[in-house]
């Protein structure tokens, strides 16, 4: 499930995820990252994941149009979780997003992560 977080900045989109992708929860994403990237071209992103059930993802982006420029438009990515999802990224091929628009922050190292965003 995804749900949106309030920011602590206006060029930030916060958002939680844990559990299940739905294909509304990627209409949404793709709704709000359009409108940031509408707004000025750019943005950073806050995630906080959780637990992620992998064979929803097929699922939930079957018949979904998405314009990667939007997904892809982050300045820096702060990515909470209990597991480095970077590490998991890099072994896909993203490693030089990963390694130079994101960075892994443990659960509750809240103040690091909005603080880097921010830098």
């Amino acid at each position: 499930m995804l749900t949106f977080k309030p920011s602590q900045n206006a060029q930030t989109v916060a958002f939680e995820f844990d559990g299940r992708l739905t294909k509304e929860d990627v209409m949404k994403m793709e709704e709000v990252l359009q409108q940031k990237y509408e707004e000025g071209g750019t943005f950073n992103l806050f995630a906080e994941i959780g637990t992620i059930d992998f064979p929803s993802i097929p699922e939930a982006l079957r018949d979904v149009q998405i314009d990667m420029a939007h997904w892809m438009a982050f300045d820096k990515l702060a990515l909470m979780s209990g597991q480095n999802w970077l590490e998991f990224a890099a072994a896909f091929g993203m490693d030089e997003i990963a390694r130079q628009r994101a960075r892994y922050f443990e659960p509750g190292q809240y103040e690091e992560a909005w603080a880097w965003l921010e830098e």
